[in-house]
Order: structure tokens, then C-alpha cells, then sequence
């Protein structure tokens, strides 16, 4: 069993704030995590407790009954109450306190206390899944363990933290292992750059136009594990458009998926590449997506965008949505209304797909219905009920490159911050005015995705992501 925790940027910023405080003491909070458990590592096999930030308590100071560089002694009126809104909600509970000195490992007194503590977690709420406790340094390290019900501790193998920056903490991040081919790129960005992509996990939804510069580009600034997912096959008449694919893939019908996979594998860098030839939505590929650490939608399935923008906020998974629109003018064949490429980050915190107007209702209705009932899909098209049914979009390489391009390099921005104006969460680049902008938009009101936050951090559910709402 591997253990794992993602923790938003939000979650540790107001962590910090409550236990790092300038007179150098202990201090405990308290964090309420979501689960996800993924049965089985599509990359490495076997399964993962993976922990999702969702609630935070703080312990207030007339609890603590005295505390020092290297202790820390609460009453639990605060704890118990966390331990039964950790029932309630079904959530696990993990213990935090801060090492002031900057000790990167559990004290003694941290073996002896806490045990007790996590003891009493599993007496009161019962079952058998883990909790576990993490703790904060003043220069910005976290480790943890997770605790399992015999009181056997386990370390956290990574820590995410996602937000506008991201950074993964895990044993390791600091060696120096140079290898040859990325010697050039770690002269820009130095060699922990290159220990984080090697760890991330990254699933491609969509091995089309976009989705195929997006995987290559990928495993060129050495992401060590790619998940690519796409249900269709190689065509004639996409062969323009993908990189990687050969006139001998779309004649012998080979699915988008194997011949990207042979594509990257090709170059040698040593990614590991693994397929999913679905629908992204589909149960089967549920354990592959919730393995992964980051997630990049190239796919104008309207559909599987609503499903990844519900994944993203459920799952604590940061999902690259980009887009390209080519409008030719229908009185005018030498003239553009529109040539535009949008990247948008969905991420709880940040404005949703459906708010922005990104995706369609409708259109994803008619999505499934083409999906799961083809006959009937068709039949309506001819009966003029199906809004989407027209001719395909245009598309053109140069343009669906680029904008993967400016995708992969805001992944590189959020764990590097090299972009001195900070992140981008919805970027447009306007090919047609030579201009780049940042379109804003609105909140929706009750929107039950990114306005109210009883999805964020939610993690497994039962119906699946709440989807029978």
C-alpha cells in the first residue's frame, strides 16, 4: 500500500498561519482529508490511500497547555469535535504540529504521543481505513505518515501542494542524478525541476491533434509516467494533424493510443507510457485517472470536459483544459472571423467550465447519447434534434501545437514560478491579432461545483463523483 496527500495551496496557507508563529513553538491543528483509493497503480501496481485536503480545524491557544521548541500538550475539547465531524462526513482525520528547529523526522515524542491520539480516532469512529499526521517546518518542508488501524505508521511517500504553485514534496527531491539528455534543461531550471517530472504522473485526455503535441512534448521535458486516453482510431484524414501517427497506422485501423504510445517510447527518454482505449468517463479507467498527480483535457468532447471539470474539484486534480477555435467566414473563403487557442486550469479556487461557458450542456447530452446509443444518435441528426451534428471543426498542426506548447510551459511555470506576472488560470492567444489575453469571467452564484465548495476534496463517493446530480 502506498500513501499519498494532496493539500491545496489554500489548506497550507491558513495551516501555517495558525501553527508557524514567530515565537518559535509547537503548535497542533488539525486536518480533515477526503480519500481516494486506487486499487491498483496502473504504472507500478498495487494500491494507493491517497489523502485529500478538505477542512481545517485549529486548536484555539487556550486548549494548549504548554508548549516549546520541541513539545506540544492540548486539551482535545477541539479534537474530539473534529472526531466526530470526521464520522459525520465520512473523512479522515490528520494530526498537525509544526518542528520549529526544522527537524525533518518524527520525534520521540511525536512516537509516543500520537498513537494515542490516532488510537482514540479509530475507538471512537470505528473502521479500518488510515489516518495519519504530517508535520510543517518553518523553511517550507512537510513529510508525514499515515497510521493504520493496528497503530503501525507508514510514511507518506509524496505531498502535493496545489494552488498557483505547485510542489511535491518527497524523499529524494534534492539529489543530484544528472542524466545527458536533459543536461541543456537543467541548465535553465536546475536539476530539482527534473526530480519532480520524473515522479508526476500525468494522464492526456484526448490523443488527437492537440493531445498528441501535449503527450510528446511531455516526455521530451521528462514527465516519468503518462497516461494517455482515447477511444478512436487512426483515420487518413487526420494524419496532418497528429504527431507521431503514419499512413500505415490509419490503413491497418490502429487505435490513437498504441501509436502514441510507440511514438514516445521511440525517442528513448524512458517515460513510461500506459493506455486507456475509452471514454475517459468510463469506469474502467477510473483507478488510471486517480492515479494520476495532473491532468492535461485535449479532448472537444463536451462530456468528458464536464466529467474532467467535476474530477478536478472531487479529486484535488489540477486539469490543463485548452481549446482552439478556427472560424472561417462563410461569405468570405480567404478571411478568419475567429483563430484563437485558450488554456484554463480547473482547479478548486478557480473558476469552473461551466461558469466560464466553456462547455455545453446539450452538447455533452448529445455526446453520451452518440456514445452510448449510436443508432438513436444518428436518428435524431436526421430528425434535425441534434444541435451538434455538423460538419467537423476545422484544425490545423501549427495552431494545435502551439497552444499545447503554452500549456506544458505553465506546468513548468507553476512548479518553477519563472513567469514574472505569477500564473495563468484562463489564457487566450488571439493567432489572428497577434495579441494574448486573459478573459475574465463570473462566478455562477450556487454554481455546485466551484462556488459551493461540499465537492472540494470530497475524494470517493457513492454514486461516483455524485453524478446522479
Amino acid at each position: 500500500m502506498k500513501y499519498t496527500l494532496t493539500i491545496t495551496e489554500e489548506h497550507l496557507c491558513s495551516l501555517k498561519e495558525a501553527i508557524l508563529h514567530e515565537d518559535g513553538k509547537e503548535r497542533p491543528a488539525i486536518l480533515l482529508c477526503g480519500r481516494s483509493f486506487i486499487a491498483n497503480d496502473p504504472w507500478d501496481g498495487g494500491p494507493e490511500e491517497r489523502f485529500l485536503s478538505r477542512k481545517i480545524i485549529t486548536i484555539p491557544d487556550e486548549e494548549i497547555i504548554s508548549h516549546s521548541k520541541v513539545h506540544v500538550k492540548w486539551e482535545t475539547d477541539t479534537f474530539r469535535k473534529a472526531m466526530k465531524l470526521a464520522e459525520e462526513e465520512n473523512l479522515a482525520v490528520c494530526l498537525v504540529h509544526n518542528h520549529p528547529n526544522g527537524a525533518l523526522k518524527f520525534s520521540a515524542i511525536d512516537d509516543e504521543n500520537e498513537p494515542h491520539l490516532i488510537k482514540s480516532i479509530f475507538n471512537r469512529n470505528g473502521g479500518e481505513r488510515p489516518h495519519l499526521s504530517i508535520v510543517l517546518t518553518p523553511d517550507g518542508q512537510i513529510f508525514g505518515r499515515a497510521w493504520s488501524v493496528q497503530l503501525k505508521p507508514y510514511p507518506l511517500e509524496m505531498i502535493r501542494v496545489l494552488g498557483n504553485r505547485f510542489v511535491f514534496h518527497y524523499e529524494g527531491k534534492y539529489n543530484t542524478i544528472t542524466r545527458e539528455v536533459f543536461q541543456r534543461q537543467q541548465l535553465a531550471f536546475g536539476q530539482t525541476l527534473g526530480n519532480d517530472l520524473s515522479k508526476l504522473r500525468i494522464a492526456v485526455v484526448g490523443a488527437g491533434a492537440t493531445g498528441t503535441a501535449t503527450a510528446a512534448l511531455l516526455s521530451k521535458i521528462g514527465v516519468g509516467q503518462v497516461l494517455l486516453i482515447d477511444k478512436d482510431q487512426v483515420e487518413r484524414s487526420n494524419l496532418s494533424r497528429l504527431h507521431g501517427a503514419t499512413a500505415a497506422d490509419a490503413d491497418s485501423g490502429r487505435y490513437k493510443v498504441d501509436v502514441l504510445q510507440n511514438y514516445i517510447a521511440g525517442a528513448g527518454i524512458g517515460t513510461r507510457v500506459r493506455t486507456f482505449n475509452g471514454w475517459v468517463g468510463d469506469s474502467k479507467c477510473r483507478d488510471a485517472i486517480k492515479a494520476c498527480d495532473i491532468v492535461f483535457g485535449c479532448t472537444d468532447d463536451h462530456s468528458g470536459r464536464i466529467f474532467l471539470n467535476r474530477l478536478a474539484h472531487f479529486y484535488l486534480l489540477p486539469v490543463f483544459d485548452m481549446g482552439i477555435v478556427i472560424e472561417p467566414d462563410p461569405n468570405d473563403a480567404s478571411n478568419l472571423l475567429a483563430l484563437q487557442g485558450r488554456l484554463t486550469l480547473i482547479l478548486p479556487g478557480n473558476i469552473c467550465l461551466l461558469c466560464r461557458g466553456e462547455v455545453n450542456a446539450t452538447l455533452a447530452a448529445e455526446d453520451d447519447l452518440k456514445r452510448n446509443d449510436p443508432t438513436g444518435y444518428e436518428r435524431r441528426k436526421d430528425e434535425a434534434y441534434v444541435v451538434g451534428g455538423g460538419n467537423p471543426s476545422p484544425a490545423v498542426i501549427t495552431f494545435t501545437t502551439e497552444i499545447a506548447t503554452v500549456s506544458v510551459n505553465e506546468l513548468i511555470n507553476r512548479i518553477t514560478g519563472f513567469k514574472k506576472k505569477g500564473a495563468e488560470n484562463n489564457f487566450m492567444r488571439y493567432f489572428d491579432r497577434c495579441e494574448d489575453g486573459k478573459p475574465g469571467a463570473k462566478q455562477r452564484i450556487g454554481c455546485p461545483i466551484c462556488f459551493e465548495k461540499n465537492y472540494w476534496g470530497l475524494g470517493d463517493v457513492s454514486p461516483f463523483m455524485d453524478q446522479a446530480n
